[in-house]
């Protein structure tokens, strides 16, 4: 009945931490107080680059035209011409791109002051 607990002490004392162990330290150092200062403003922020995206969708959905001139940029690998195309949107944020065979992927980043705080990537499939 014992034989459990001994073998684990015996072999990983990590699992029996004890006061006077590392082990113990790590296990019960106290997190630091909580601000959520910075966590509030970064989600203000984020649903401004989800707004952002709302747009995006918006035009690739009710523009066959704008849509197909987008996927040609990127499957010609035209980086400049995908970036002024998503612009075009009217999209402020600072954004990257890549694209694959399979689709598109779109980073939108946005900050708090001097701190990059929020990323959203948009991940959109055409084949």
């Amino acid at each position: 009945m014992f034989y459990p607990y001994y073998y684990l002490r015996t072999y990983w004392p990590a699992f029996h931490a004890t006061p006077y162990s590392h082990d113990y330290d790590f296990l019960h150092r106290p997190y630091p107080e909580v601000n959520t200062e910075l966590f509030m403003k970064s989600a203000e922020q984020m649903k401004d680059l989800l707004k952002e995206a709302d747009v995006l969708m918006d035009h690739i959905t009710n523009s066959s035209e704008w849509s197909a001139e987008l996927m040609k940029a990127a499957q010609q690998s035209n980086k400049s011409k995908v970036i002024q195309l998503l612009k075009s949107t009217g999209v402020q944020s600072k954004m990257d791109t890549n694209y694959t065979p399979d689709g598109l992927n779109i980073m939108l980043y946005t900050s708090v002051g001097e701190l990059d705080c929020c990323h959203l990537k948009l991940s959109i499939r055409w084949s």
